[in-house]
């Protein structure tokens, strides 16, 4: 992103601790938060895959691998609300934090009203199901509450129309994708 966007704000958002801290040398410009994203700021319990730190996340989720190393630790939770200044335009939004979208998008709701960015995301059954939302949960706060399209990448790309309701469910439950573009609908 700092590479597309050189002379933008950029915002990371990292739950563990050592990788926040890579992120800080590596990226010195960039503005590192070293917590989870979610609806509400305090403290969590997050469970650490070991084996497989990108599969990390404040609940379990269904792993597709055999041996998923989890353990429990506490960190840091903030929302981008509380974490993005309220004159800062922000243009994208990019989350992939293992099932906690729909919470972290809520924790968002007055930044993304406030500046409409583009979303992209990933989500489905095997990840955001396990926080106990629904297909309808995301689709009614992204289309309804938003008011924003939502489609995949390759759809949205190819101009294709949005997902209605039941697309999107079809596809969520089926897992035929699990990264998706939400955009302000026009």
């Amino acid at each position: 992103m700092v590479r597309m966007a050189p002379h933008g704000s950029h915002h990371a958002f990292e739950a563990l601790p050592h990788l926040a801290k890579s992120l800080c040398e590596e990226f010195p410009g960039v503005q590192i938060h070293s917590a989870a994203v979610s609806d509400r700021i305090g403290r969590a319990e997050f469970q650490f895959v070991r084996n497989d730190p990108a599969y990390s996340g404040l609940r379990r989720r269904i792993y597709d691998r055999p041996d998923p190393d989890v353990t429990s630790i506490v960190v840091a939770t903030t929302t981008l609300d509380a974490s993005i200044p309220p004159d800062q335009d922000i243009t994208f939004i990019k989350i992939d934090i293992e099932g906690g979208e729909y919470h972290a998008l809520k924790g968002a709701e007055s930044t993304i009203r406030r500046t409409r960015p583009v979303i992209v995301f990933e989500a489905g059954a095997a990840s955001t199901g396990q926080y106990g939302v629904t297909a309808g949960d995301l689709y009614e706060l992204i289309c309804t509450i938003f008011h924003y399209d939502l489609s995949t990448m390759k759809r949205w790309l190819n101009r294709l129309p949005s997902y209605t309701q039941l697309e999107f469910e079809h596809t969520w439950t089926n897992g035929l994708d699990y990264y998706f573009i939400a955009t302000p609908h026009v």
